[in-house]
C-alpha cells in the first residue's frame, strides 16, 4: 500500500493507492458524508478492509486516493453495485473531493485519468457513474469528460441519474 499498486500520473494529480495513515480519514469522511455523496454509511470493517487493498483491482473493486503535490485530496474507486451484477468490462465508478479541493477542475482530471487507465489497462467497455439528481456539480464534471447522461436508476432504494462513458465515445474524445 501507499507507494505500491497502481498509479496514474496526470498534469496535477496522482491516483495512487492510500496509505495506512489515510485510512481513518477516509472513513470518517464516508461516515460524515451526505446523501448527495453516498447512498448509505458501508459496514466499518469491510470498508477498511476495501481501503486496505487500495491500488489494487479485486472483483471490479478498486480504491484510489487522488494527490495534489503529495496530499491526497479526495478518492476515487470502481466499485460493484449490490443490487445488480455487471457485464464483463463494465466498472462503475465513483468520486469524492474534499470540499477546499472543489472548483478546481481536479475532479474532472481525476476521472478523465482513471476512464483512461481503465479502458487502456483493464478492458473497460463501458464505464457508468451514477449521482444525486440534485448533484449540479457531479453532473457537470461527467458532461464535461464526454458522459452520456443514461436516465434514472434505482439503487440502494434510491433513484440516481446514471451516465455512462463506452470505450468508442472515449476514443473520439
Amino acid at each position: 500500500m501507499g507507494d505500491s499498486g497502481i498509479r496514474v500520473q496526470g498534469p496535477r494529480l496522482l491516483l495512487r493507492a492510500l496509505r495506512p495513515d489515510e485510512i481513518d480519514g477516509e472513513w470518517e469522511r464516508m461516515r460524515a458524508a451526505g446523501p448527495l455523496a453516498v447512498a448509505g454509511v458501508p459496514d466499518e470493517a469491510r470498508f477498511r478492509a476495501r481501503l486496505a487493498r487500495s491500488g489494487q483491482m479485486t472483483d471490479g473493486w478498486l480504491d484510489l486516493a487522488i494527490d495534489l503535490d503529495g496530499t491526497a485530496i479526495g478518492r476515487i474507486q470502481t466499485f460493484v453495485p449490490p443490487d445488480r451484477e455487471l457485464p464483463p468490462g463494465t466498472y462503475d465508478i465513483g468520486i469524492g473531493l474534499r470540499t477546499e479541493a472543489r472548483g478546481h477542475g481536479y475532479g474532472t482530471e481525476a476521472l478523465a485519468l482513471l476512464a483512461g487507465w481503465l479502458f487502456e489497462h483493464a478492458g473497460a467497455e463501458v464505464l457508468e457513474g451514477a449521482t444525486d439528481p440534485a448533484n449540479a456539480a457531479m453532473r457537470a464534471v461527467l458532461r464535461h469528460c464526454g458522459w452520456t447522461e443514461a436516465g434514472p436508476v434505482t439503487e440502494v432504494g434510491r433513484e440516481w441519474v446514471m451516465y455512462t462513458l463506452t470505450r468508442q465515445q472515449w476514443q473520439v474524445t
